[in-house]
């Protein structure tokens, strides 16, 4: 029995190793099949080739420029409004007009002021005429110097009220005090005025004011006569030229602001004192700068990079292939959706200006510029 029992034990275990061989062999036939297959998912994605959209460096003029939103104002702006109460008899005037200074604009009721008038006229004459009178009696001693005196003071006397009658009268009937564009009529034809209630603004269009705010660190590159582009939403393809005329005495402590007021020509008076617009102040003369679309810079927590294209002899689909480098670069100044390399990059160089995302350095590409990002130095919002 026992060496029948021996022989049992030696199949069990025989059978038994047989079993852990097929195990582990099949468990390093998985391994080397799994590690083959890794191995050409990873040559597969080595060796992808990517579609970007691409552009090459070019040398532009680039002028430096603070931008701000500003206010326009007007040189010469008012309400105009009655210095003397009264019914309104006549208004001369329509709503938007554009009048000359001295233009007559609105008639008030002046029937009591001119009776008062023709009363203190007649006085007047009659203090002439005592004047004369006793100017014949004095030389023959018949008056004496004293009543010369007296009529002589009731005569200016009642010249002095009549001037006075005259301008009560010329202030009821108003008149633009200066050249310029009126506004809406806030009055109507048997309306009661009171002092200083406005009936319509007039504002002077042939030249405006722009007021604006920039950052102090700024202070020391705008100066007085510095030219400015001013520009506003409603016209978008113009861009008037001004000049900077006066930068404020103090900074806003609250953010650090200082306020500079531009002026510049109007003349097609299209631009209106309250609209905002968008003014540019040129800090430095043109120069020559290598810029690329923004678009074509990457920006993460070791630097600024972008990746520069070299050709290859390779083809795919007809089309040829390039090599992606990442290259290191410095910036500077933006304008629109350009951005200037400082350092880096040259004149003509092909970067990649879209599809950075899915590159590596060393990644191989072609190039598809049916789309390309926007490139514009001065973009304007556009409504759909």
């Amino acid at each position: 029995m026992s060496e029948r029992k021996k022989t049992n034990t030696k199949k069990h275990m025989i059978i038994m190793l047989i079993c852990v061989g097929i195990a582990f062999g099949g468990l390093y036939g998985f391994q080397l099949y799994k590690s083959r297959v890794l191995g050409k998912i990873v040559s597969g994605l080595q060796n992808k080739i990517e579609t970007v959209s691409s552009y090459k460096s070019t040398n532009q003029l680039w002028t430096e420029k603070v931008s701000a939103v500003g206010t326009l104002v007007a040189i010469m702006g008012t309400d105009l409004s009655p210095e003397l109460p009264g019914t309104v008899t006549h208004i001369n005037f329509a709503s938007g007009e554009d009048v000359k200074k001295g233009a007559l604009l609105i008639e008030l009721d002046t029937t009591q002021e001119i009776a008062q008038l023709k009363s203190l006229q007649a006085q007047e004459t009659l203090a002439r005429q005592t004047l004369d009178r006793d100017l014949k009696q004095y030389k023959v001693n018949a008056v004496s110097k004293q009543q010369i005196d007296s009529d002589w003071s009731s005569l200016k006397d009642f010249q002095g009220q009549v001037q006075n009658q005259l301008a009560i009268i010329a202030k009821k009937n108003i008149r633009a005090p200066f050249s310029g564009r009126l506004g809406i009529r806030q009055v109507s034809v048997g309306q009661y005025l009171n002092v200083a209630q406005p009936y319509v603004n007039l504002q002077q269009l042939d030249d405006l004011f722009v007021d604006f705010y920039i950052p102090q660190r700024f202070l020391g590159t705008i100066k007085r006569d510095q030219e400015i582009e001013v520009s506003a939403d409603t016209y978008p393809d113009q861009s008037i030229k001004g000049k900077v005329i006066a930068i404020d005495a103090q900074v806003d402590i609250n953010n650090g602001n200082a306020r500079v007021r531009g002026r510049f020509a109007n003349p097609n008076k299209e631009l209106i004192p309250g609209m905002f617009v968008d003014v540019q102040t040129v800090i430095s003369a043109p120069k020559e700068q290598v810029t690329v679309p923004q678009t074509a810079i990457t920006y993460n927590s070791y630097g600024i990079t972008v990746y520069v294209l070299t050709k290859t002899d390779e083809k795919h689909m007809d089309k040829p292939v390039y090599t992606a480098k990442q290259r290191f670069i410095e910036t500077g100044a933006k304008r629109g959706d350009q951005i200037v390399i400082s350092k880096g990059l040259k004149v003509d160089e092909l970067v990649v200006s879209a599809g950075q995302l899915k590159l590596r350095n060393g990644s191989k590409v072609v190039i598809d510029n049916s789309v390309l990002p926007l490139n514009d130095p001065d973009p304007k919002p556009v409504e759909q």
